[in-house]
């Protein structure tokens, strides 16, 4: 339930002019990202958004759909609300004060989030069609225009003028207002850094966004050809981006989908997200952390997302053995390229994690270059398939009390 209070939504008092809808929609987007701590409370105003900006706003309620918990007084998540309870998320002067303290729209988060919002009609009709195409999600995979996905959406490309874009589609027919925000407040930070994705347009009420289409491939895709060809400038880049990263308080998702190398642009990132989120229990990421993080893509390069096989044969192994040297080779490298740029206890932390990735894939490379560890694994691997067949043949038996 939304109670509005006749409070128009600016911090000079003096204007009149109506704001447009997307701005108040990146004021009350930044507002519950920022101010607002439960992640119910802030999701609805992020459901709640179109109405929000089309109407004046104050006081917002909700009722509570089950039992809920929030901070008391101290600080503790031990204030139970009961089902049914009408919750007030946020008052019409917390809204305003906030407002105040960052600038009103001039505020980067707020006018970075509106520009986007208000870009999405330049691509509103061919998204449209886009999607209309994609009615039948068993088979999105199939439309030519797929790019990739991940757990909550699905990549496709579009053409607008001359320019291809990458359109970040929700699986299904849903969309999570809150979770479009994590990407859009992400692209403010990150906007004009070399090597990270571009949003250039989003919808809330659809649930998509626009981005420029980043070079190259994901890491698990490099061909051998193509990590061989890595250089240490671009392991340079990618330190120097990642450092970037850091001083503008963005998180990235390091798993190697996000990761991609072009032979030419180098390393580039995608999915990342603000650090300012209110209510946030972790820490920021470190940039040692995150420095060291970035072993994982490398190590799995022409591997990552591959199909499982439980039987290998020997030129499998071999073929692997291929990839596993190659990558050590990146990984050494890399490891050189963050002593030199890094120093003091951020270097010390990466180094201690490249380290270790080191070691173990040092020992990969052992095993799979052993003829006999090889013909261990393959007899044990096929012991593993006997044992399953047998398993297979012996009859069910139910027991009944």
């Amino acid at each position: 339930m939304l109670v509005c209070l006749q409070l128009i939504s600016k911090t000079n008092m003096s204007e009149t002019t109506p704001k447009p809808p997307e701005v108040i929609q990146a004021q009350l987007a930044t507002f519950a990202a920022e101010r607002v701590e439960h992640y119910q409370d802030s999701g609805h105003i992020f459901n709640n958004l179109g109405n929000l900006a089309i109407s004046q706003v104050g006081d917002i309620t909700r009722v509570t759909k089950s039992t809920e918990y929030h901070k008391d007084n101290n600080g503790n998540n031990s204030l139970r609300v009961p089902e049914g309870t009408e919750r007030t998320v946020a008052t019409s002067s917390e809204y305003t004060d906030f407002l105040r303290s960052v600038g009103g729209s001039r505020y980067e988060a707020i006018q970075g989030r509106a520009e986007m919002l208000q870009a999405y009609d330049h691509f509103e009709s061919t998204i449209a069609t886009l999607r209309a195409e994609l009615a039948d999600p068993a088979r999105r995979k199939e439309h030519p225009n797929f790019l990739g996905n991940g757990s909550n959406a699905m990549v496709f490309s579009i053409s607008e003028g001359n320019k291809s874009y990458a359109v970040r589609v929700p699986n299904g027919d849903a969309s999570n207002p809150s979770t479009i925000d994590s990407h859009l407040a992400g692209a403010v930070l990150g906007k004009g850094i070399p090597h990270l994705e571009q949003i250039v347009a989003a919808s809330y009420k659809d649930g998509v966004t626009v981005a420029e289409v980043m070079p190259g491939k994901e890491t698990g895709d490099l061909t051998l050809k193509e990590i061989h060809g890595v250089t240490d400038q671009q392991l340079g880049e990618l330190v120097d981006t990642l450092i970037a990263v850091s001083e503008h308080g963005i998180e990235i998702d390091p798993k190697p989908s996000n990761i991609f190398y072009d032979p030419e642009e180098g390393y580039g990132i995608v999915d990342y997200h603000s650090s300012k989120v209110a209510g946030k229990n972790s820490a920021d990421q470190e940039l040692g952390e995150v420095v060291g993080w970035m072993t994982t893509p490398i190590n799995s390069a022409g591997f990552y997302g591959k199909p499982y096989k439980s039987e290998k044969t020997p030129e499998d192994y071999s073929s692997d053995l291929e990839f596993m040297e190659a990558n050590l080779e990146v990984l050494e490298r890399y490891r050189n390229v963050v002593a030199a740029k890094l120093t003091g206890d951020t270097q010390q932390k990466a180094l201690a994690k490249i380290d270790e990735s080191i070691a173990t894939s040092k020992e990969s490379v052992r095993n799979y270059s052993s003829p006999q560890w090889i013909a261990e694994r393959i007899a044990q691997e096929q012991e593993w398939k006997r044992q399953r067949e047998e398993r297979a043949k012996e009859p069910v038996t139910w027991d009944f009390v």
